[in-house]
């Protein structure tokens, strides 16, 4: 018998242990002698209905050769998938912004390219270069199934003065069936309900970041004059509810609102009783930007500190938690099977972003930069096929360090704008490493206690 090395024990209490399967997120709660039996390989020791279910869920092959195998055909099987992945865009129509935030890493990009055109114009030429790489993949793949994504960010997109250009790109997305998201501050966003309303079926969520009550975020995300943003901001989503528009509501943790993260959960629950339009989610921020990283709270600790507020104050079961390794936990809770990766996230598959000044990247965190463009498509469509690929061999199959990691299949790599801004290049080509270990343990522990 072989005993995967993607595997994780957590000492659940004086008695038992908690079995992780890395690859599949299959969970067992065993005894410790049991354990002890496993580690040690002792395998002809443990009773065979408890062996047969260890083979079945894969923490155990009958052989070397059969391990092999398995990770073999499994690595070919997400390598397909991920590089089939349906394509999908993000379009800049503008980086200007009525909000002047304190961590906000575009402020430091010397924004350049080509001279500014018609922002009408500047859309066809934008879809036109989508349909080329839509062209380009169906060559390849055969036509797309899936629904095409375009999500609409900037800068700030819902510029009150960007109602026309944004009312084309709904145009242009409605005419290819294509969905529509929009990342925004919310500020203007009272002027567009009349044109979301319009295309409702192509519309299927705004994203809005709101970094606690009104006196934490109105210290953060502020005008550019130093007035807060909040009042309005709590308006516009209001509004956008009532016309049954989604709102995802981000909330950035970091150390100067950690604490009163509670006080905003008890807000949005009076405020908004639990609608099913409003779906709250925290990020810790990995990246200081502009602020500097002196705010940044480790992520083990703020994982630890938001479950502590979390008892004490229920409301706070209204936030989603956005942790590294959230889909891998939350498949084991949910009891789906896990989808194993290879890449972090859509920058190195079939993501593409197209800005207002016709440069093409592939990880948004690089927008604006010119040092992270990977083509051009406008006044002639050129996309640098040895950056793409650069991006694309972002694998663990790929990254000497990733290849025999434990984590691989839930880390599949890690960010490479992680603390980004130390640096004027991303490490494509490095692995960006989390400890997954101890975030698994602390998360698995925190969930078992509410069981």
């Amino acid at each position: 018998m072989i005993l995967i090395k993607e595997i994780e024990f957590i000492d659940y209490n004086e008695n038992e242990v908690i079995m992780i399967n890395l690859i599949n997120g299959a969970a067992d709660i065993i005894e410790k002698n049991i354990y002890n039996l496993i580690i040690n390989s002792q395998f002809d020791k443990i009773d065979k209905q408890v062996l047969d279910c260890m083979l079945e869920r894969k923490y155990l092959f009958t052989d070397e050769k059969e391990y092999h195998n398995f990770l073999e055909k499994l690595d070919n099987k997400i390598e397909e998938l991920e590089k089939r992945a349906t394509p999908s865009f993000l379009v800049v129509p503008s980086y200007a912004c009525n909000l002047h935030c304190i961590y906000c890493y575009e402020q430091t990009y010397m924004i350049k390219g080509t001279k500014d055109i018609d922002p009408l114009k500047m859309v066809d030429i934008q879809f036109d270069g989508i349909d080329k790489i839509i062209k380009i993949y169906e060559d390849k793949y055969g036509n797309i199934k899936d629904d095409i994504r375009i999500t609409i960010m900037g800068g700030e997109p819902l510029l009150k003065c960007n109602l026309k250009t944004i009312e084309y790109i709904f145009k242009q997305a409605k005419k290819r069936n294509y969905i529509i998201d929009i990342v925004s501050n919310g500020v203007d966003l009272n002027y567009y309900v009349d044109l979301f309303n319009k295309y409702k079926s192509t519309l299927d969520h705004i994203q809005i970041t709101v970094d606690g009550v009104k006196e934490i975020h109105d210290k953060r995300r502020i005008f550019h004059n130093g007035q807060g943003s909040f009042d309005l901001i709590m308006k516009n989503i209001k509004l956008a509810i009532e016309n049954n528009i989604l709102i995802i509501l981000r909330v950035n943790v970091d150390d100067t609102n950690i604490d009163e993260l509670p006080a905003l959960a008890n807000f949005l629950v009076k405020e908004f009783n639990n609608s099913e339009m409003l779906k709250p989610y925290l990020y810790l921020l990995q990246d200081g930007g502009c602020s500097g990283e002196q705010n940044i709270v480790n992520e083990k600790i703020g994982i630890e500190k938001i479950f502590q507020l979390e008892e004490k104050n229920p409301n706070m079961t209204i936030f989603r938690k956005k942790f590294h390794p959230e889909n891998f936990i939350e498949s084991i809770f949910n009891d789906v099977p896990y989808q194993p990766v290879l890449r972090h996230c859509g920058a190195a598959k079939n993501q593409f972003i197209l800005d207002c000044k016709s440069n093409v990247y592939k990880c948004w965190h690089g927008i604006g930069n010119n040092n992270y463009r990977v083509g051009t498509f406008y006044p002639k469509y050129e996309l640098d096929d040895e950056k793409i690929n650069d991006w694309f061999n972002r694998s663990v199959k790929i990254i000497n360090k990733c290849k025999e990691c434990k984590y691989r299949y839930i880390c599949g790599t890690g960010c490479p704008a992680a603390k980004h801004m130390d640096n004027d290049n991303m490490d494509i080509k490095g692995p960006s490493c989390v400890n997954y270990g101890e975030l698994i343990k602390t998360i698995m522990l925190e969930k078992m206690k509410k069981l």
